[in-house]
C-alpha cells in the first residue's frame, strides 16, 4: 500500500473526501497536508487509521483549530488514545485566536505527553508547554480539555508512560529538534528532552544560557544566529564550541562579527569531525587597531612569505567534510593579520577534507589565489569537488585555470561578480571544457 502522500495546497480537496482517502490507506508513514481543507474530523480519521504514520505536515490549514489537534490523539468515540508512531508533526500558521495562551499550552502539553514517540514539533507554545511538563502542573487547562472531552493532561501523561516510553514516573521525552528563541530557559529544555541531536539558537544580547547545550551529549547539528541588529563576536562562541564540537557533524554560524583574527581558526580546529560547515560573517570594524591594506596580495612586507607563516603549517583533519560554505556579508577593507589568518585557515581546512564535494566562498576578501596554489601543491585534496561557488570574490584566471585542470569531479562552477574575471576569461573557460569534454556549467555575470 501507499506510505507517503504529499496533498500540498491541494485546497479543493473537501474534508470529507479526505477523511475517506486516509482511511484506505493504513500504511501511511509521511502524510502532507498542509494548507489543504483538513479539519478535526480528517486528525480523527489519522489517529484511527494511520498508526504507522511517521510524519505529518498540517500547517497552514484554517480548518485546524488548536483544540481540534486533539482528535489527532484521543479518539471520543473509543473514549481512547490513539497509539500512534508519529515522530515529526508540523503545525505552523494555525489560527491561534489572542487571549486564549492556556488553552493553547494545554493542547500542546497534551500532544507532547500522548505522542511519546515524538521528535520533532512545530507548534509557537511548544517551550511554554514543556515548561507545563516540567513542573507537572497538570492542572492547568484541566477546564478546557474537560470541557471539550478530553481527558486530563495527567491521564495523557500516564498513558505516555504506559507506552513503554518512560521507564519511571520522571516525565522525559524524545524530542531530538528545537528551535530555540531568547529568553527561553534551556535548563528546563535540557533536562526533560535529553536526547536532542538537532538545535537552533537565535541569540540576543545573553549568551549565558549557551553552557546548557553541554547537557546535550547527541548534539551533533548545530545552528546559532544572530540578529542582524546585534554585534556578536565570533570569539564569543569559542568555549562553547571547544567542548560541542567534536560531536557536530553541522555547524552553522549567521551574522557573527570578526572581531579575533584566529577565531574561525580556533572555531574550525574544534570540529573535526563536521560534515557541514555553514557560516556568514562581518568583517571586524574599520577602527581596528590591525593596519589595513588597501589591497590583498601575497606579498608580506617585511619579507616573510606568508605560507611561512605557523599558521599555513597547521595539519587539520576533516575527514567526513562534504559541504563548506563561507560568506562575508562586508566589503570593507580586512587588516593585514586578518587577512593571513583568514587565508590560513581556508588554506587548512581545505588540504585537510579529502571528500569536499561542496565549497561556497562568497565575498571573500583576501586573493584566494594563494590558497587554490597551496592546497593543490599536493595530491589530494579537492579531489571529490563537484560544485564551488567563487562569487563576488577575488580570484585569477590562473586560478581557476588551475582548479580546472586540477583532479577533481567539478560540473558546476560559479564565478559571478568576481572582479578579476572577464569575458574573455570566461569564453575561455568554456573553450577549455567543451575541448575537454568536460561536463561543466560555468555561471559568470
Amino acid at each position: 500500500g501507499l506510505t507517503a502522500l504529499n496533498l500540498h495546497a491541494c485546497s479543493r480537496i473537501q474534508s470529507s473526501v479526505l477523511v475517506d482517502l486516509v482511511e484506505c490507506l493504513p500504511r501511511l508513514r509521511k502524510l502532507t497536508l498542509s494548507s489543504t481543507q483538513c479539519d478535526s474530523q480528517v486528525l480523527s480519521a489519522i489517529g484511527s487509521s494511520c498508526r504507522e504514520l511517521r510524519e505529518l505536515d498540517v500547517s497552514r490549514c484554517k480548518k485546524v483549530t488548536s483544540s481540534g489537534l486533539l482528535h489527532l490523539v484521543y479518539d471520543q468515540t473509543r473514549a481512547a488514545f490513539n497509539s500512534l508512531q508519529l515522530r515529526n508533526l508540523l503545525a505552523e500558521g494555525l489560527d491561534l485566536p489572542p487571549g486564549t495562551d492556556t488553552q493553547h499550552v494545554a493542547v500542546m502539553a497534551f500532544l507532547l505527553l500522548a505522542l511519546p514517540r515524538l521528535e520533532h514539533v512545530t507548534h509557537p507554545f511548544l517551550v511554554e508547554a514543556l515548561t507545563l511538563i516540567h513542573g507537572r502542573l497538570f492542572g492547568k487547562g484541566h477546564r478546557f480539555l474537560e470541557g471539550r472531552g478530553f481527558p486530563s493532561l495527567e491521564e495523557a501523561a500516564g498513558f505516555g508512560l504506559a507506552a513503554g516510553v518512560g521507564a519511571s514516573q520522571t516525565q522525559v521525552l524524545r524530542l531530538r529538534r528545537f528551535d530555540i528563541v531568547p529568553g527561553q530557559d534551556l535548563s528546563i529544555l535540557t533536562s526533560i528532552c535529553r536526547e536532542v541531536a538537532e538545535v537552533t539558537v537565535s541569540l540576543d544580547h545573553e549568551l549565558r544560557d549557551m553552557g546548557h547545550l553541554h547537557s546535550w551529549s547527541q548534539l551533533t547539528h548545530l545552528t546559532v544566529e544572530c540578529s542582524e541588529s546585534l554585534t556578536r563576536s565570533l570569539s564569543d562562541l569559542v568555549p562553547v564550541l571547544c567542548c560541542l564540537g567534536p560531536h557536530l557533524q553541522l555547524l552553522s554560524l549567521q551574522n557573527f562579527h570578526l572581531h579575533q583574527e584566529t577565531s574561525l581558526s580556533h572555531i574550525l580546529r574544534s570540529c573535526p569531525n563536521l560534515r557541514v560547515f555553514q557560516s556568514q560573517l562581518h568583517l571586524p570594524p574599520q577602527n581596528s587597531n590591525s593596519p589595513a591594506a588597501a589591497e590583498d596580495s601575497d606579498d608580506e612586507g617585511d619579507g616573510q612569505q606568508p605560507d611561512a607563516n605557523p599558521l599555513f603549517r597547521a595539519h587539520w583533519r576533516f575527514p567526513q567534510l562534504k559541504d563548506f560554505s563561507l560568506r562575508v556579508l562586508d566589503s570593507s577593507p580586512l587588516p593585514r593579520s586578518f587577512q593571513l589568518s583568514f587565508r590560513a585557515a581556508l588554506t587548512s581546512a581545505l588540504r585537510g577534507s579529502p571528500q569536499l564535494s561542496k565549497l561556497s566562498l562568497v565575498n571573500i576578501p583576501v586573493c584566494l589565489d594563494k590558497v587554490f596554489q597551496n592546497v593543490l601543491e599536493q595530491p589530494g585534496p579537492l579531489a571529490q569537488l563537484s560544485e564551488l561557488c567563487l562569487a563576488h570574490s577575488r580570484v585569477s584566471s590562473a586560478a581557476v585555470h588551475l582548479l580546472m585542470a586540477a583532479d577533481n569531479q567539478l560540473v558546476s562552477l560559479d564565478l559571478r561578480h568576481c572582479r578579476d574575471v572577464h569575458r574573455r576569461h570566461y569564453d575561455q573557460f568554456v573553450e577549455d571544457a567543451k575541448r575537454s569534454k568536460f561536463d561543466l556549467e560555468i555561471s559568470w555575470e
